[in-house]
């Protein structure tokens, strides 16, 4: 179902597509849940794929978790975007890696702002 799912959502055909992650998603596939959060998100629901990325972190899914940290840091929320970054990390997320330490960088830079 999750396969079928990506695969109609690469070609274009997102109505269908979002049928087959939902079914995929019901029966527990963390994968879909994963992908129907991004789904939701490109659509502007924002509200219905941190449910999604929620269900799917609490799967164990790290790109779930990325997704989530992401969405937070776009709404202001810093610390809690770390949070699932690290989370994400820790469940073998590289992109999660690659983004604390564009952070850890970030935050050296402004410290060294202020003290020169």
């Amino acid at each position: 179902m999750f396969n079928l799912g990506y695969l109609l959502e690469k070609r274009g055909d997102e109505a269908e597509a979002e049928s087959w992650y939902r079914r995929a998603a019901d029966a527990g596939n963390a994968a879909a849940m994963t992908n129907l959060g991004i789904l939701l998100k490109e659509r502007g629901d924002e509200a219905a794929a941190e449910v999604w990325w929620r269900r799917a972190a609490a799967a164990g899914s790290a790109a779930a978790m990325f997704n989530l940290g992401y969405l937070l840091e776009e709404r202001g929320d810093e610390a809690q975007a770390e949070s699932w970054w690290r989370r994400a990390a820790k469940a073998g997320s590289t992109f999660a890696k690659s983004r604390l330490g564009l952070r850890l960088r970030e935050r050296q830079g402004r410290a060294g702002e202020k003290d020169g």
